[in-house]
């Protein structure tokens, strides 16, 4: 080990116990020496008494004043030190405790001016860069927003296939099996053969003058069907043998799906309709031997295949009329877009409306001809004395959605309402009639009698599915981070830089401390960290039944109840999103161990193991502020300046946020400190083992 990676206090500890050891040394020689010269063998005990003594006082000094240095220098430096390295690389702007220091002179008021200087540096640097970019996160906010809300999904590549973004229809379609995330591979969500074989192409020198080539892929379960076009951002060179490319995307599964339908009921006209064809030439053609004479067989066979060809026509015209809908231009629009449509287009009638969705659905439709459609019954009936409406879109039974439009008022007849849809609209095509939007929708509207004096109008959507993700408040979100696709290729886990590798954090909640003694999760969540920065549209937050009663104890500590687990899916579930939210990823945990023993006690039903490097912030702590500090997640959350809301506290997600702030921190002081690798991390963990048991050590790491 070489003598710059010992500590202060180490050194400070082998430099007094040096001196202990020389200073009993010279007075043992020194008395060695002055007994031989007395010549006087009886004297020798007297000698080693006096040694004896002499060696315990100058040890008793020498530690005294060892003690001394450490509790009022060493310790104190080491306090500085850290102190010193949290305001310059984790952007602490609390002011220095000089206290910490008080016996090291000029130092700590140095120390204090310094930092207390470079967080007024700080705070000009960061104004000054605000004011200057402020137009640029505008306009970024404007592009985000605007990628977001593309109908097609974006996804942008490195050349090493890793994601460095990703817009909200993207993540909507990739998301069958578990969300994308940045610095994810996209062979981890999409088929790799097409896209390898289109990229070759294209860095090849193929796809025409726009470089661009069209392929079909399937996503890694094979359910969807996606139709996508791959671009390269520039052209390869030497120095760039791999550019990062673009993919856009779009389901065409519904649409190929269709099409086999069409192609079957074709096959199926022309399988049904040739043999009574051909048994009607064969009547004619006998009739027409017959010299127009009548038979009564061959009238009967005439007849009997009129029948069959027509009941075969009607058979077909019924099923076409089922799909006759289905070639209308239609989009998927969010249930919620679709209320906040409808009640924004009734405001400017001055008809206020209540509306609300039950589930998070995406429904198949045009959203202009149905939002036009309810305004203009809407508008009749508020004519008609009509009031206090309301709107509301549920799940039908039939795989569906359910447009309810209700009022308090008089019911609607049939006949009224059939008046109303026979009124052309204004939805862009020329005389369009509510009639028109129900049948190019395959759909139907009735009314019906509501609860109490409410009346209700019912209109079913034939397609819409439940969303599998939502993000934030419910809008879609663009994520990225373009600097992934500068990244170099990975490296052995060991050799690979902190600063490239991803982490997820995260922190569990339990109905006890004790797993071996039956205590189980009832809460998950984490939060997934790339480059340095924490992507706030990739998270998890799921609570857990942990299939045994919630101690009132334990509810007291983080707020959960047995009846907020009752429905909640059991940690082989749970346990599952888990480990593919944090595939390819380093877990990253406050006392990893606690949390990882309940898992692994599961791995036999999750049907995975967490086989994941770890990194511990209690000993990443011991590694930057020293082993005798205190290493709670309070105590280092303010050192570092990190903010924990009250209510937040012993909550799974307010604990994964701090636990995310601080290990971010930590890390840019650990590389200040020499730690650069991975490798480098978990030797300086293992050092402080007193503290912590290593989590690596379960998985042979």
């Amino acid at each position: 080990m070489k003598l710059e990676h010992w500590s202060l206090r180490l050194r400070v500890f082998l430099f007094f116990a040096f001196l202990a050891v020389v200073a009993i040394s010279g007075e043992a020689v020194g008395l060695y020496l002055g007994f031989t010269r007395m010549d006087a063998p009886a004297a020798l005990d007297s000698f080693v008494f006096a040694g004896v003594i002499a060696g315990f006082a100058t040890l008793a000094v020498v530690a005294w004043v060892w003690f001394l240095f450490d509790e009022h220098v060493a310790r104190p430096i080491q306090r500085l030190a850290g102190a010193l390295l949290a305001r310059a690389h984790a952007d602490v702007e609390e002011a220095l405790d000089a206290k910490t220091a008080r016996y090291l002179g000029d130092l700590a008021p140095a120390a204090q001016a310094v930092t207390a200087n470079l967080a007024a540096t700080r705070n000009k640097l960061a104004e000054t860069v605000a004011q200057e970019t402020t137009r640029l996160v505008e306009e970024k906010q404007k592009l985000t927003a605007l990628s977001a809300e593309m109908p097609h999904g974006v996804v942008l590549l490195s050349g090493l296939h890793k994601i460095a973004f990703y817009n909200g229809a993207a993540a909507e379609l990739l998301s069958a099996d578990h969300p994308p995330g940045l610095d994810h591979s996209i062979f981890d969500l999409l088929r790799a053969r097409p896209i390898l074989s289109a990229y070759a192409r294209l860095c090849a020198g193929e796809g025409g003058d726009g470089h661009v080539l069209p392929l079909t892929v399937a996503t890694v379960h094979g359910a969807e069907v996606l139709s996508a076009r791959m671009r390269l951002m520039h052209a390869p060179d030497e120095g760039d043998i791999s550019p990062p490319y673009v993919l856009t995307l779009d389901d065409v599964t519904a649409d190929l799906a269709l099409h086999a339908e069409r192609e079957k009921l074709l096959s199926r006209l022309f399988d049904r309709l040739r043999p009574s064809l051909t048994a009607l030439s064969t009547a004619l053609a006998a009739r027409a031997e017959e010299s127009g004479q009548n038979d009564p067989r061959l009238d009967a066979a005439l007849t009997s295949e009129i029948g069959r060809l027509t009941a075969e026509v009607a058979t077909l015209d019924a099923e076409y009329e089922a799909h006759k809908s289905d070639w209308w231009p239609m989009a998927q629009v969010r249930a919620s877009e679709l209320c906040d449509a409808l009640t924004a287009q009734l405001a400017e009638e001055d008809i206020p409306l209540a509306a609300d969705n039950s589930d998070p659905l995406a429904l198949t439709l045009d959203a202009v001809q149905i939002v036009t459609l309810f305004t203009h019954v809407a508008r009749r009936l508020s004519a008609e004395g009509a009031r206090a409406f309301s709107f509301l879109i549920s799940r039908d039974e039939g795989g569906g959605a359910m447009l309810a439009l209700g009022w308090s008022g008089e019911p609607l007849s049939v006949d009224l309402l059939e008046n109303w849809l026979r009124e052309p609209l204004d939805v862009g095509l020329a005389d369009m009639t509510g009639r028109d939007i129900l049948d190019a929708h395959g759909t139907e509207a009735w009314p019906e009698f509501g609860r109490g004096s409410r009346a209700v109008l019912k209109l079913p959507i034939r397609e819409a599915r439940r969303l599998r993700r939502s993000f934030g408040d419910g809008r879609r979100t663009a994520t990225y981070d373009f600097d992934l696709l500068s990244r170099t290729p990975p490296k052995e886990l060991m050799d690979s830089p902190l600063s490239d590798l991803a982490y997820v954090v995260f922190d569990t909640e339990t109905t006890g401390l004790l797993p071996s003694q039956g205590d189980e999760i009832c809460q998950i969540a984490a939060l997934r960290v790339v480059n340095g920065k924490v992507v706030e549209t990739e998270s998890l937050d799921q609570l857990v039944n942990p299939g045994r009663a919630i101690p009132p104890s334990a509810t007291a500590v983080h707020h959960i109840t047995n009846d907020m687990v009752r429905d909640a899916p059991k940690i082989d579930v749970a346990g599952r999103q888990l480990h593919r939210f944090a595939r390819g990823a380093v877990l990253v945990a406050h006392n990893a161990p606690f949390d990882l023993e309940f898992l692994r006690r599961h791995e036999a039903g999750i049907g995975a193991k967490f086989t994941n490097p770890v990194l511990d912030t209690v000993l990443l702590s011991a590694i930057v502020f020293g082993q005798s500090e205190e290493h709670t997640l309070d105590a280092i959350s303010a050192r570092l300046g990190v903010k924990i809301p009250p209510e937040a506290r012993h909550t799974a997600m307010g604990d994964t946020i701090a636990t995310a702030q601080v290990f971010i921190k930590l890390l840019r002081m650990a590389e200040e400190k020499g730690i650069r690798t991975f490798g480098d991390a978990l030797t300086e963990m293992r050092k402080h083992k007193r503290l912590l048991q290593d989590a690596n050590e379960a998985t042979g790491a």
